[in-house]
């Protein structure tokens, strides 16, 4: 009997862990990095990485690992955390869903003399 109270305790140990591993979403940071840094660093890997719907580039689903791999290419780091996360730490796009993606910032016009 004593093996199998064992076995047991050992099994919800496995699953307590288990559940606490999965409890959690990927953020991404990056050191000395504002909020304003990673929509932008975000938007622009998005957009680069998208297959567009429709005849504009107003929506698209991103390509998860060339998108990912872009901020990485920009020195982010994809990490799991507790929600909500620690300050610095930023959600980027996650899974295959339709998406918003935002034109990019207009240039001024040059200036002509």
């Amino acid at each position: 009997m004593r093996l199998a109270q064992k076995a047991y305790a050992t099994g919800l140990t496995l699953l307590s862990l288990l559940v606490l591993i999965g409890c959690g979403k990927h953020y991404w940071g990056k050191a000395g990095a504002s909020p304003d840094d990673f929509a932008r660093d975000s938007e622009e890997c998005a957009r680069e990485n998208a297959l567009y719907r429709g005849g504009t580039k107003e929506f698209g689903t991103v390509l998860q690992d060339q998108y990912k791999d872009c901020l990485r290419s920009r020195g982010w780091q994809r990490a799991q955390q507790s929600d909500p996360p620690p300050p610095g730490w930023y959600r980027g796009i996650e899974g295959d869903q339709t998406v918003r993606l935002n034109p990019p910032a207009s240039q001024p016009p040059p200036t002509t003399r």
